[in-house]
C-alpha cells in the first residue's frame, strides 16, 4: 500500500524554517466523519507551535479513538475504511 507514503514521508522531514519540532496537523477543509467517530481527513494543514507557519501536506489522515484490538468488528471497520481511502487515491 504505497498511495501518499511520500508525502507522509516529507512531513516527517518537512519542518518551518525556525527548525522546531514541536509541528503537528491543525485544520483541513476536506474531511468526512462516520457513524463511529472515526475522522477521515484529505491533504490537512500542519503547523508549528513555535513560528505559527503553516502547510498544507498532499495525505490522508484519519483520527479515531482507541479501540479494543480484539474487537474483530472494530478493527475490521477501522481497516475498511483505510482501504476505502486506498482505493479511492489511487
Amino acid at each position: 500500500m504505497t498511495v501518499r507514503q511520500p508525502a507522509a514521508v516529507r512531513y516527517r522531514w518537512q519542518r518551518p524554517q525556525c527548525g522546531s519540532a514541536e509541528i503537528g496537523p491543525s485544520f483541513t477543509f476536506d474531511y468526512d466523519r462516520d457513524d463511529s467517530g472515526r475522522v477521515i481527513a484529505r491533504n490537512p494543514f500542519f503547523a508549528c507551535a513555535g513560528c505559527e507557519h503553516a502547510w498544507q501536506v498532499e495525505m490522508v489522515l484519519m483520527v479515531a479513538k482507541p479501540f479494543d484490538p480484539d474487537d474483530d468488528q472494530t478493527v475490521n471497520g477501522f481497516v475498511g475504511a483505510i482501504n476505502k481511502e486506498a482505493v479511492d487515491a489511487g
